[in-house]
Formats: C-alpha cells, structure tokens, sequence
C-alpha cells in the first residue's frame, strides 16, 4: 500500500501535462475515495461504511489547504499576496499564526510554514487515526519533516519528481501508505 500511495500522491499533486484527466481533483478524489475504499474493505476486511468513512477522511487529510505551507518558506512574496487578493486562505492560519507569533517565526519564514505544516497534517491525521490506529497520526507528524527535508537535500529531478514538492510527495504517501496498512 505504501509504494501505491508514493505514486497516488504524486499524481494527486499533478503528474503528468500528457494526461489532462488526472490534473482534475474530482477525478483525483474518486481515484483516492476508491483506492482507499478497495484496500480497507477487501484487504482490511473492514466493513463498507467504516471503510467509506476512512476513505473520505484520507481524501480529506491530502486535499484540505497547505498552501503556502508546503512551499517551506520559499514561495514568493508577490505570489503570495496575489492569491490571497484573489481569496484564497493558508489552511488553519487561525492556529498557525497566533502559534507562530508566540514562537516569535516571522509570517511566511521557513520555521512559520514548518509549523503550518505540522499544524495543518496533525489535527487531519487525528479523524483518521481513530479508525486506523495511532500510526497514522505518527506518520501525519512526520509529513512536515519530509517536505522541509526535500527542500534542504538536492535531489534528482525527472519527469515524475521535477522540484522539491515532488519528492515531498512521493515519500508523504509512501509513509502514509504504510500508515494504512
């Protein structure tokens, strides 16, 4: 399960300009919703409403915002502000930033949007958690970690993984892939 949801997650950030169809979330969701069902209900031998439930709250915890979290504190400035004339909110900034300010992280700095991350994928582990087990509230922690960590580390690029948040990606699901199991 952990190698399938490396490459899921890496799909559902984006893949491939060559297949238009899997740039959309809806049918990203119905991909994530079904994977996660299948494996919960026929593997796990969960029944069909818990293994819905989990499947929805595993939709929920990849899709609800991290951006500009996951950027690690380099995305730029004029970008930002741009977006957020334009309506779009960082995730769980109501926490993230009275949390920061006692922390005394400047808004939009490395160590702000670490602990956005670590905000934002912990409290979305927790629903999944009570009906997985501990380990995927572990492996939500540990999230934040691997996107600074491919943002400090030069990787390889290539056509699957051609920026940091690639690779971000790719080892995210591979950890939550394991988590589920």
């Amino acid at each position: 399960m952990g190698i399938f949801f490396s490459f899921w997650r890496r799909i559902f950030g984006g893949y491939d300009d060559d297949f238009k169809i899997l740039d959309k979330r809806g049918v990203q969701m119905i991909l994530c919703v079904l994977a996660v069902f299948a494996w919960e209900f026929f593997k796990q031998g969960k029944p069909w409403y818990i293994s819905l439930a989990i499947a929805v709250l595993v939709y929920i915890f990849w899709c609800r915002g991290h951006w500009y979290y996951f950027q690690c504190g380099t995305e730029s400035d004029a970008y930002i502000d741009e977006q957020m004339a334009n309506g779009r909110k960082p995730a769980m900034n109501w926490i993230v930033a009275p949390v920061n300010k006692w922390l005394g992280f400047p808004e939009r700095s490395k160590r702000y949007c670490f602990v956005g991350l670590m905000i934002r994928y912990f409290i979305w582990s927790l629903p999944v958690s009570a009906f997985v087990g501990w380990q995927f509230a572990v492996c939500g922690f540990c999230v934040p970690f691997i996107y600074n960590a491919c943002f400090w580390v030069d990787l390889p690029k290539n056509k699957m993984c051609a920026s940091p948040t690639n690779w971000a990606e790719f080892f995210a699901g591979l950890i939550i892939g394991w988590a589920l199991i």
